[in-house]
């Protein structure tokens, strides 16, 4: 499905000029609902830049936050309450949202291939495409993956619904023992707790290396490895899966653990499609950018989130990095606009986190200190509610009247007479007209 949703009282219909000097405007088209488009956006609500034309293209009118897809997973969340509405944000902006996929890039003549619509011209553009995960593993076809998000959770849903209509005993197997892992089968096994608690349903995590999770101090993989002990969550450390099959999982080492249902929560890949778009990628095929975010072959593409690549050090693919990067991308993209210096990316590699622990318990760690509790947990549930709510209930920043009248005026005729060589000076006429009285005015 595709659409196009306009902002009522915008100049994103028709013709490419600023009202009052009829200057071209410049097009920033921004590829992908992930989380960096989502900050961009917002901040581009409370202070946009005059004589630039925004547009939002993703395939999804609304996005999962990652940071609460275990609590969806566990139940203490509604699907409808985890999201971002996309669309809307971009009415509240004063952004185009079309929904559809993007699939090519040309760089020569500066437009993106869209499926299904028209190519979308740029003057700038910003990929915030997000990952999938990694299918390397033979027999990877057979695993759900847990990104996109979006369709883990319907295939959750699925497996939930079999789970109650069946009463056979079922093994499910989490592969990845990074942060992502560990929350996904706590959360598995809170939401399953019944099942998981008399036997019939056995959750399995299966790490690759000795520790769990990799990057976090000893302290604090000592509370994880407590809380997953507790909710009856089988692990096995030093166990590279090498093939999935229908019965289950093998090693790299000749091991065997049969499995029903196997979740891939491992390393990400990039999409297929950006192999063609004559960016430089690194070896997984992501967008290698500079420390302020633009492709290192081309400043006027700028890329964030999972699908950038950061030359100068490498960033975990998560969502409070993507966040920092949204508000960056919104800067430099004023500032390539207005001609002004750029300002770097600068991670905050030492920031606290919040592992959410099935039920209603988080465990913080920052380094080397660490604590659990469901004191915790509330807190990240109100910090992430806080933060949905900052961007769904978005209220547009103050605008000129008289400028709305114009954007009006300049919609309502190409609506009627759209592309109508007879009534183009006409219109033309009546926006000067507006023009000119505003200027007065002031």
């Amino acid at each position: 499905m595709q659409e196009r949703s306009e902002p009522r009282g915008s100049s994103h219909r028709g013709d490419n000029s600023h009202p009052g000097n009829h200057s071209p405007l410049k097009d920033i088209v921004l590829i992908g609902g992930g989380h960096s488009h989502a900050a961009m956006l917002q901040m581009w609500a409370k202070n946009p830049l005059r004589g630039a034309r925004l547009t939002l293209v993703s395939p999804q009118s609304h996005t999962t936050y990652s940071d609460m897809l275990p609590g969806m997973i566990a139940g203490h969340y509604r699907d409808s309450e985890i999201h971002i509405d996309l669309q809307r944000l971009c009415h509240v902006a004063g952004a185009r949202f079309i929904r559809a996929c993007a699939h090519h890039i040309d760089l020569e003549q500066k437009k993106v291939a869209l499926l299904g619509q028209a190519d979308l011209a740029f003057d700038l553009l910003s990929l915030d495409v997000g990952a999938s995960s990694d299918r390397s593993i033979s027999g990877s076809e057979l695993a759900i993956p847990v990104k996109p998000v979006g369709q883990f959770h319907r295939h959750w849903e699925q497996l939930k619904q079999q789970i109650d209509d069946s009463y056979r005993p079922l093994r499910l197997g989490v592969i990845g023992g990074g942060v992502g892992g560990c929350e996904l089968a706590m959360a598995m096994a809170w939401a399953l707790e019944e099942q998981v608690s008399s036997g019939r349903v056995e959750i399995h995590l299966i790490q690759a290396g000795r520790k769990l999770p990799p990057n976090y101090p000893l302290l604090a993989r000592r509370l994880v490895a407590r809380e997953l002990s507790r909710l009856k969550v089988h692990v096995h450390r030093n166990c590279r899966v090498c093939e999935i099959t229908r019965q289950g999982i093998h090693s790299d080492e000749g091991q065997f653990l049969p499995l029903d249902n196997v979740m891939l929560c491992t390393s990400v890949s990039a999409p297929p499609w950006l192999q063609q778009s004559g960016l430089s990628l690194d070896a997984r095929g992501f967008v290698r950018v500079d420390p302020y975010m633009r492709a290192v072959d081309n400043p006027l593409i700028f890329a964030t989130g999972d699908v950038a690549s950061l030359c100068t050090r490498p960033v975990a693919k998560a969502s409070l990095h993507a966040l920092q990067q949204g508000r960056v991308l919104y800067r430099n993209l004023r500032a390539t606009l207005e001609k002004k210096p750029l300002k770097p990316y600068r991670p905050r590699w030492l920031s606290p986190h919040l592992l959410s622990c099935g039920a209603k318990r988080a465990i913080f760690t920052g380094s080397p200190f660490a604590a659990i509790g469901a004191t915790l947990w509330h807190w990240k549930d109100r910090r992430n509610r806080k933060f949905l709510a900052s961007l769904n209930n978005l209220v547009a920043a103050t605008t000129d009247k008289t400028y709305s009248l114009t954007e009006r005026l300049r919609e309502d005729h190409w609506r009627r007479y759209p592309g109508d060589p007879e009534h183009t000076g006409q219109r033309e006429q009546v926006l000067r007209d507006v023009d000119v009285s505003r200027d007065t005015a002031k």
